[in-house]
């Protein structure tokens, strides 16, 4: 496993933990919103490369069920969240002799509701001989105060 990816998939896995949070008050720890998942918001505006790996992170718990991209598209039948769909990818990617590598993209848009801000995309790229591909998740963060929509996530993938 490249450092990259054993870095990002013990991330997702320390993010996933259900524990709770000792470490904060309850006014510094994450707010939660109607589906009961933390409310994320990035540190720059416009996001950097670590805001939107981090943000991806921070969103695991997000089901997959957001998007019809996403159905389906995991590396088990059982995975129901963006965590799940991201570790399964990274998982793969623990082969010493293989390319793995993380691509990071962010462009200025408008929301469905006009609201500015940024399509973020976070792509697992894995390469070994003929076996190319690169998996991933796309969100939209707004402009105002940074935050991570959560019903914008879509799931990427290419062969």
């Amino acid at each position: 496993m490249t450092r990259m990816a054993a870095l990002a998939a013990a991330a997702l896995a320390l993010a996933s933990c259900n524990a709770p949070d000792k470490s904060r008050t309850a006014d510094e720890r994450p707010r939660k919103t109607d589906e009961n998942r933390p409310t994320v918001h990035v540190a720059h505006r416009p996001p950097t490369a670590k805001d939107v790996v981090d943000a991806a992170i921070a969103s695991s718990s997000v089901p997959l069920s957001v998007s019809s991209t996403c159905t389906n598209a995991g590396t088990e039948s059982s995975d129901a969240t963006v965590g799940r769909y991201l570790a399964g990818f990274l998982a793969e990617m623990s082969s010493p002799d293989k390319k793995n590598w993380i691509e990071t993209r962010i462009e200025a848009g408008s929301s469905p509701t006009g609201e500015p801000g940024s399509f973020c995309t976070l792509t697992l790229r894995h390469e070994d001989g003929d076996d190319r591909w690169g998996w991933g998740v796309r969100f939209f963060v707004r402009s105002s105060d940074g935050l991570v929509v959560p019903s914008s996530f879509t799931c990427t993938g290419a062969g």
